[in-house]
């Protein structure tokens, strides 16, 4: 995991030096001190480079997106939408369910309230996503969490949060069947989102 040192020569007037707040990040992105390109999350008020996007993880997010479609009358799905977790921790998680209220997203990003699911799809991200991303959506609460192994073709679902961990965790594969918790009457076979 390696930290971003800001390259322009001095901070702009809205922020100071040290770790960041939610509000110092958004703003870097609305100035366009930070742009699409720069590949960066907030984790714990650092700015962190994100993880390169091999094939297999493009792959297992066009299927998993694909898969979700039937979703969209009843939530939004954002694919690697910027979405605040909490104070110092902005994240831009490959896939995630919103509440349907895309509405109000015209004027801020959504937040831990508003997710029902996240998604995050892993390939040398497998340590950040279970070590260091859990625990931050486990404590704001976010109700289910899933992490895609793509190496291993491995769905791992969390569920229950409680502290900084998952009280429920369970590891899926092949033709066991998975539904999200806002959707318990939709499903598909986990090897769908890898082939």
């Amino acid at each position: 995991m390696s930290v971003i040192t800001p390259t322009f020569s001095g901070f702009p007037e809205f922020l100071t030096p040290g770790r960041l707040s939610t509000a110092q990040y958004l703003r870097m992105i609305e100035t366009g001190v930070l742009g699409p390109q720069d590949k960066v999350e907030l984790i714990e008020g650092m700015i962190v480079q994100m993880s390169p996007q091999g094939s297999r993880h493009n792959h297992f997010l066009m299927e998993l997106n694909r898969l979700f479609v039937p979703l969209w009358d009843r939530a939004v799905i954002a694919v690697q939408a910027t979405i605040v977790i909490a104070e110092s921790a902005v994240f831009d998680p490959d896939l995630t369910l919103l509440r349907p209220d895309a509405n109000s997203f015209k004027t801020r990003h959504p937040r831990a309230d508003d997710i029902l699911l996240v998604v995050e799809a892993s390939e040398s991200s497998l340590p950040r996503d279970q070590k260091v991303k859990l625990p931050v959506y486990a404590r704001a609460g976010i109700p289910e969490y899933w992490i895609a192994d793509v190496e291993r073709e491995v769905l791992i679902v969390h569920r229950n949060p409680q502290g900084e961990t998952y009280q429920s965790i369970e590891s899926h594969c092949g033709d066991d069947v998975v539904s999200p918790l806002a959707a318990p009457d939709f499903s598909f076979a986990v090897r769908q989102a890898f082939d």
